[in-house]
């Protein structure tokens, strides 16, 4: 019995394989390389928070009366006020990362949802005072975005503290 050997099918087979397995290995690539920028967005995000000034403005909301309205706001002094603006400014770009998917929302959920809703209980009244004054809707959207999705997560499952809904977590050995 006879072989045929068609070459130019052979080499056709062998550069159709070496296609798909370049093809899958691009795939593959780009999986581990979306994993990673999600993780550097991530410890990013978590450092930006360890900051002296954002600590300081955090503390300041919280001294804040609930609602504060805009006078509330307007009248501290100068440093005190630029701090808790800067914590705003700060939820008003978290919220923008998690809209685009660039940050994980149950990441944002995990870290602050205490501290975003604490903020918005004490600003919300502010912030629309706020936007009525410079006639702009759009000022601090996100933070407000922000905070409406961590008080929906909220309503629908009441938050569980890390060391209650994980105490029987096994890490890696």
């Amino acid at each position: 019995m006879e072989l045929n050997f068609n070459l130019p099918l052979t080499l056709q087979l062998v550069s159709t394989a070496i296609m798909i397995i370049g093809i899958a290995f691009g795939i593959q690539n780009i999986r581990q390389y979306q994993a990673m920028r999600k993780r550097e967005s991530a410890i990013v995000m978590l450092n930006s928070f360890q900051t002296a000034d954002f600590v300081k403005g955090f503390l300041h909301i919280l001294e804040l009366p609930e609602n504060a309205g805009k006078n509330d706001v307007d009248n501290l002094p100068h440093d005190q006020f630029l701090a808790i603006y800067m914590v705003m400014g700060t939820w008003e770009r978290l919220g923008i990362l998690v809209y685009r998917h660039e940050i994980d929302l149950e990441l944002v959920d995990d870290a602050f949802s205490g501290p975003i809703i604490q903020s918005w209980q004490k600003l919300e009244r502010y912030v629309k005072e706020w936007r009525a004054h410079i006639q702009r809707d759009t000022a601090m959207e996100w933070f407000q975005w922000l905070a409406e999705r961590m008080i929906e997560r909220e309503t629908k499952s009441q938050p569980i503290p890390a060391y209650v809904a994980h105490r029987d977590w096994k890490g890696k050995e």
